[in-house]
């Protein structure tokens, strides 16, 4: 397999993720078979994983990380990467400061491009603060789960996720629509991106409760099993992607318990609203969305490292 992009993550190895010609390096990797674990968040300890395994140390180079890691454990050493980079920003919602964090470190270690991995609102803010092209088209490099729809889907709401601490809005939403008890519903933690995927497609409808105007994973892990999904928020987090919520017939969105409760009953009255064809979520091919990331680069600046 010929190394002709790499992506830098904080997390472990992702089957899902991988495609032809694409390492995945980091310092949390378990075992893969294009995993390139490193000890230490540096461009030169990428390089030296590249070398061990008789691989070119250029190429595009994808680097995956959110404000929280920039603070924490930001990769260095961008400059001396001989290829494109790209930075994928996640979580621009978390923390003090998040789009100060992420101004302030691209001006210490230089990217070619940035990429909002969920947050299409706050595009036109980070385009004005970084000097760079700044994209937002999610769902980039990441896959999810397909799991056969259930032909009887549980005729209830179902919400899938964590309600620590750090998410007492959603703990607030789930405990009310328990303790009224006026809609079937259900919450469930799960402990893995494919038993997730099972309950999305064993039940009528997905509650997906965005935070801080996070264009979050759930919309594509829910579209990728089959589930129309109700949202608690707004349109508008959608921002330039605005277009996406009149395309999708099987996102319904709804504001305040009583609109989401009334919005429910509706739905699981009428069998044919939860018939609607769920499209599963795009999955372009990786040498594609990083040319539209990527575009104002000299072309043949990228095509030197296109994928095998």
């Amino acid at each position: 397999m010929s190394a002709r992009a790499v992506l830098f993550h904080y997390g472990a190895y992702q089957p899902l993720w991988q495609q032809p010609g694409l390492f995945q390096c980091g310092p949390r990797l378990g075992p893969g078979p294009a995993a390139l674990p490193v000890l230490t968040p540096t461009v030169e300890a990428i390089q030296a994983a590249l070398r061990s395994r008789g691989e070119p140390t250029s190429g595009v180079l994808i680097h995956y990380t959110d404000p929280f890691l920039i603070r924490a454990a930001p990769l260095r050493g961008l400059g001396h990467w001989p290829g494109p980079r790209l930075l994928v920003c996640g979580d621009l919602h978390h923390g003090p400061a998040p789009l100060e964090t992420l101004a302030a470190y691209q001006g210490q270690e230089p990217h070619h491009a940035v990429a909002l991995a969920f947050n299409p609102m706050l595009l036109p803010e980070v385009q004005r603060r970084l000097s760079v092209p700044v994209q937002c088209q999610p769902p980039g490099f990441f896959r999810y789960p397909r799991c056969p729809r259930h032909p009887a889907p549980a005729r209830r709401l179902v919400h899938v996720g964590s309600l620590g601490p750090h998410h007492p809005q959603r703990r607030a939403l789930v405990e009310a629509l328990l303790q009224r008890g006026r809609i079937p519903f259900e919450h469930v933690t799960t402990s893995s991106a494919e038993q997730a995927a099972a309950v999305y497609a064993a039940n009528a409808l997905v509650l997906n409760v965005p935070l801080n105007s996070d264009f979050n994973h759930r919309f594509f892990e829910a579209a990728a099993a089959g589930a129309p999904q109700v949202v608690y928020g707004s349109p508008a987090l959608l921002g330039p992607l605005l277009p996406l919520a009149h395309r999708r017939p099987d996102w319904f969105w709804a504001q305040g318990v009583e609109d989401l409760e009334a919005l429910v009953v509706r739905l699981l009255e009428d069998p044919a609203l939860l018939q609607l064809p769920v499209a599963p979520p795009p999955e372009p091919p990786l040498l594609d969305w990083l040319k539209r990331c990527l575009g104002p680069l000299p072309s043949h600046r990228l095509c030197e490292w296109e994928l095998a």
